[in-house]
């Protein structure tokens, strides 16, 4: 698997390649992919007696026991340096570092798993999170130098004040899994794998014995710790700081070095074959490029992306199929009118988003006035009240629907009450944005015109400034409406009526004939609102 990783990789850049576009750019973000992924990604797994023991140490962490895993770090430094000349000489830097990265990498994944000594950096983990508060200041004062005086200091200082509180036993209290979470992995000592090893099998009899009385199979003894069954270390074992490490248990780090290792390798032959493939931009274009990828491969471990889990789950979803068709529309034998429910449910999500949207509107209106800037700047008090409204629309919209809703649900009860507050408060926000920003886009003549002549504010906002807004206005809660709709449907789930009610009464029944009715309904109304949404629209704008 690991080479057809970097295979993949290598057949990526190779296809990027036939587009004649610029291939170096793709090479730097590969180089520097290399680069982050060597020190803040997973490279394997290191079991310990219990799950939560368990930990990926990074490439830089295996160092102590792998010293020749720097090479890997090392060429990506070496095709991204060769990559500023550009040209063949760039092609070959790419060619190098792909090539010799790879014949590092497959040495270790290809390796045996062996017992390993733990050793926790104290500190680290605090200083990047205090580096992460520095930049955006440090950002500002490269962007803003007549102010680098202001923004610099105060960058430093908050930077110092939150290592030194994240590194206080108050910081630690707030956040334990910071203290010590970077662990080096270091060898074990000399001897002590078959020291370990004999003290498991010695001990083999007294713990089949425990086992056997738990109900859970015998083990049987081991040669190495390798061969233990269930892959994990005996626990006195782990407590003692050490940890079985498997280096075929790849982690998305060896996933993500093996595709950036590829794909220096490939646009290194790219650049090689056609020098020319290259712009005077492709290092910030790599970089940016190289920034996207990284925040990738973190998230689809953290999701645990896993199609593995949909092939075990097909039977369920074939199951659910056969007992969801064909509809059941009505029973009339036991009183049971599902396509009844669904209209009548129907009938009040419709409703429910109706209502949300024109109280959100109706709000939203008169404060969208105070939050656009071109009408407010001009004054003190108008501009306090700018800030005020535009940091109350960040709040509200900061606070989703379906968190409103479950707390309106508590204060109010169950129903669509508590599904028409949570729309509405939410909506406002959102709303109040679009009318704003709408009303800072009007062109400016006709205000001009009419303050020339001495208009008063109201005659302005009245002839020039609500001629020019009211279609997006409408336009704007059209849209609102229909995006209302569909969150109506989930506030159903949570107790807040409607046709998501529905489905989740049936679903917790078990009457998949009844539910899909439900589905089929929302999937109707929504594209017949969708329509009429955007015929009106295309008449009013």
């Amino acid at each position: 698997m690991s080479l057809a990783l970097f295979v993949a990789g290598f057949v990526l850049a190779s296809l990027l390649g036939l587009g004649r576009g610029s291939v170096r750019r793709y090479l730097v973000g590969a180089a520097l992919g290399i680069l982050v992924a060597s020190l803040a990604f997973p490279l394997a797994g290191a079991v310990g007696y219990l799950s939560r023991e368990a930990l990926g140490p990074t490439l830089a962490a295996l160092l102590p026991t792998y010293p020749l895993l720097v090479l890997v770090p090392l060429a990506a430094a070496l095709a991204l340096a060769l990559a500023h000349f550009g040209g063949r000489l760039a092609g070959i830097g790419g060619l190098l570092g792909g090539g010799l990265g790879l014949f590092v990498l497959l040495g270790f994944l290809n390796g045996p798993a062996h017992l390993v000594k733990l050793r926790p950096v104290p500190g680290l983990m605090e200083g990047v999170a205090a580096l992460a508060l520095t930049l955006p200041f440090l950002a500002l004062a490269w962007g803003q130098r007549k102010r680098a005086w202001l923004w610099l200091p105060l960058g430093v200082a908050l930077g110092l004040g939150a290592f030194s509180w994240l590194n206080s036993p108050m910081g630690h209290t707030y956040f334990p899994r910071m203290a010590g979470y970077y662990k080096l992995i270091l060898p074990a000592e000399p001897g002590a794998e078959e020291a370990l090893v004999r003290t498991f099998n010695e001990g083999l009899l007294e713990l089949n014995r425990v086992r056997q009385e738990i109900g859970l199979p015998p083990l049987s003894p081991i040669q190495n710790l390798s061969d233990l069954g269930e892959g994990r270390l005996p626990q006195e074992i782990a407590q003692a700081g050490y940890r079985l490490l498997q280096p075929a248990s790849l982690g998305y780090g060896a996933v993500a070095l093996l595709l950036f290792l590829g794909v220096l390798a490939g646009t290194g032959l790219g650049l090689y074959v056609r020098p020319g493939l290259e712009e005077p931009s492709d290092l910030r274009q790599g970089g940016v490029l190289a920034s996207v990828v990284l925040s990738i491969f973190p998230a689809f471990d953290a999701t645990e992306f896993d199609l593995g889990k949909l092939v075990k789950g097909w039977p369920f979803l074939v199951n659910f199929l056969d007992r969801a068709w064909p509809p059941n529309l009505a029973q009339p034998q036991h009183d049971i009118y599902p396509l009844q429910s669904v209209a009548s449910e129907m009938l009040l999500t419709v409703e429910i988003a109706l209502v949300g949207t024109l109280l959100a509107a109706l709000f939203a209106l008169p404060t969208s006035f105070l939050a656009a800037r071109n009408l407010t700047f001009q004054n003190p008090v108008l501009r306090l009240l700018f800030y005020l409204m535009r940091g109350f629309y960040n709040v509200d919209r900061g606070v989703d629907t379906l968190i409103l809703a479950l707390i309106l649900v508590a204060a109010v009860g169950l129903g669509p009450f508590a599904g028409v507050l949570a729309m509405a408060i939410h909506s406002i926000a959102d709303l109040g944005k679009l009318y704003s920003e709408a009303i800072e886009n009007v062109d400016k003549g006709p205000i001009e015109a009419l303050e020339s002549v001495g208009a008063s504010g109201s005659n302005v906002l009245r002839w020039a400034i609500l001629p020019q807004v009211l279609p997006l206005f409408v336009s704007y809660t059209l849209y609102r409406f229909e995006i209302n709709f569909r969150v109506s449907i989930v506030l159903g789930l949570v107790g807040a009526g409607g046709i998501g009610f529905f489905i989740k009464g049936a679903m917790d029944a078990g009457h998949y004939d009844q539910m899909v009715i439900g589905i089929i309904a929302i999937v109707l109304v929504v594209n017949l609102i969708d329509f009429a949404s955007s015929w009106l629209r295309s008449r009013l704008v």
